[in-house]
């Protein structure tokens, strides 16, 4: 969880860089690719949900299985 904050903040600061430098200065293609890895990086930290999803499938079906058992 902490490493994923980080590694957002990480893309956000990496973004903001290549900002500032395609601002205060001519080099516009380094500042395109820095922002670029910023936003690859807070794309990549993100969480993924594929687990979680899963695990509510596995808590749906115990449930089901709890109410056909209740009511059997």
């Amino acid at each position: 969880m902490i490493a994923s904050l980080i590694g957002i903040l990480a893309g956000f600061i990496l973004i903001m860089l290549g900002l500032i430098l395609g601002v205060h200065s001519d080099h516009k293609v380094i500042s395109v690719l820095i922002m670029f890895a910023g936003l690859v990086s807070m794309v990549n930290f993100l969480p993924q949900y594929d687990n979680q999803n899963d695990r509510l499938r596995r808590y749906e079906r115990q449930h089901q299985k709890w109410l056909r058992g209740k009511h059997d």
